[in-house]
């Protein structure tokens, strides 16, 4: 399903070079500022991902560095019971 927006206020020189745009690209206005809506859409949603991505490798990261100390401490209280 396809919704239509009507777009009032805008700049008129945003509108020329809106046209001048799709105009090089061979589509309609049209065409182009759905592009637009989609395109800013995704990248939202690539955002909100990119967040979640970094949150998660963050987590892991401090389980890996909380992994390596607890190591060091295992290593070192077996090295003294050799000694």
């Amino acid at each position: 399903m396809k919704l239509e927006i009507k777009v009032r206020g805008a700049d008129p020189a945003a509108v020329a070079k809106i046209d001048e745009l799709a105009k090089k690209q061979g589509i309609s206005r049209s065409f182009f500022v759905a592009n637009l809506i989609n395109n800013y859409a995704a990248l939202e949603e690539f955002k909100s991902f990119e967040k979640r991505y970094t949150e998660i490798l963050e987590r892991c990261l401090d389980v890996i560095q909380g992994d390596s100390l607890l190591k060091k401490k295992i290593l070192t209280i077996l090295e003294e019971d050799v000694k």
